[in-house]
């Protein structure tokens, strides 16, 4: 490999997307090395055990190797099944000082994302297991599962902080992503709150199942409020997704009090509940309110909480026809099949569609599917039209 040209050896080393193959061609010569490292170091992956966090850590010291880095991402785990374990089962599991360990490894490693001149993307993949520092996958108590969590969330955001009082023109972590939350009460979010300025312009929040949550903690009401997690309004955001629980039991409060983001371009709303009433901090008036900047609207499996048949029903119809003319700006629409349903509390099961709805209420189903389709060929009908 010493003799061949130099841009041979690049197209050799831009078609190898396999990590150990990596890293034996950076050990060829210091040629190969300087054409693999900003391939091999462009997404860093941190495990959740302590030799990962230190190794990841050395990684973001070294001035030669920090550059490369734009994505983070924290304990990716393919089809991994979510699965927290009961408290009388979790007694036995859990060492506290290696949790202490792995928590104060973590808390140093995240802070130091301020470091990483070019980092654009965080992911925090949340899963209720560790890799003890004997390599065994060890399934933690809960409490730890969700202290833990907050202990990363909170280095993220000092991090960003950081960047953010800096007069470095690191313009900081642009994407980030929370995979598998608890959403703890309001209070315990007070760095999210404490970040005046924040640098997101994507931001991804995903919920666990209350119905994992009620298996260990015996609450259907333990998630809290997705508010506590949104930035302050600021004109940078321009993408957000918030994505609720599948399964039985209350799905987590879906309150923007008064949240209004200028450069709103994108909204992802799945397995969300809207209220039986209208307010201002609902998901209607948020909506409405990003109608001059929103270009995209996805709403999945969300549902319209029917308190009771002897009041009026808020019907999709009526919410789609008011989407379709003021979202005069809007360029696509994405709904599941069959448009979004109806929903009654069940004290012991939760949110639960409502069967009798469409016996009780004649053609009323019909009218928000003919309501919705007029709504999205209204969308498409004005974007072809600006083509």
């Amino acid at each position: 490999m010493h003799n061949l040209p130099i841009e041979l050896v690049k197209e050799i080393v831009d078609n190898v997307s396999d990590t150990p193959d990596l890293f034996h061609l950076r050990a060829v010569n210091s040629t190969c090395r300087d054409l693999v490292d900003p391939n091999l170091f462009h997404r860093i992956c941190i495990g959740n055990s302590v030799k990962s966090a230190q190794n990841v850590m050395q990684i973001f010291a070294s001035p030669s190797l920090a550059p490369f880095i734009h994505e983070v991402v924290y304990d990716p785990r393919d089809n991994h099944p979510f699965l927290l374990l009961r408290s009388s089962d979790a007694e036995a599991c859990c060492d506290e000082i290696e949790i202490a360990e792995l928590e104060e490894a973590l808390t140093e490693t995240f802070t130091s994302l301020s470091n990483l001149p070019n980092l654009q993307s965080v992911t925090l993949n949340f899963w209720p297991s560790f890799i003890s520092q004997s390599g065994v996958d060890t399934r933690d108590h809960p409490y730890w599962f969700t202290s833990r969590q907050l202990t990363v969330l909170h280095s993220v955001y000092h991090a960003m902080k950081n960047n953010s009082s800096s007069p470095s023109p690191y313009p900081g972590i642009r994407s980030l992503t929370l995979n598998n939350v608890v959403l703890m009460p309001a209070a315990s979010y007070d760095f999210v709150r404490s970040l005046k300025d924040s640098p997101l312009t994507q931001l991804s929040i995903s919920v666990v199942s209350n119905s994992e949550l009620f298996a260990w903690s015996g609450s259907k009401t333990l998630n809290g409020s997705v508010q506590a997690l949104l930035p302050i309004p600021n004109g940078r955001l321009t993408s957000l997704e918030i994505k609720g629980p599948r399964g039985l039991y209350h799905s987590p409060s879906a309150q923007f009090s008064t949240h209004t983001y200028p450069s709103l371009k994108s909204l992802v709303l799945e397995n969300i509940v809207l209220d039986h009433t209208t307010s201002t901090d609902g998901v209607e008036a948020f909506i409405l309110r990003h109608k001059n900047t929103l270009k995209k609207l996805e709403m999945k499996s969300c549902v319209n909480y029917i308190q009771s048949l002897s009041n009026p029903i808020r019907r999709w119809a009526t919410i789609w026809e008011q989407l379709r003319e003021e979202l005069t700006e809007l360029e696509e629409v994405v709904v599941d099949d069959g448009g979004c349903g109806y929903a009654v509390l069940n004290t012991s099961e939760g949110y639960i569609p409502h069967a009798a709805l469409a016996d009780s209420t004649p053609g009323l189903l019909q009218d928000d599917e003919q309501s919705l389709k007029d709504f999205c060929e209204c969308v498409t009908a004005r974007t072809a039209g600006s083509l």
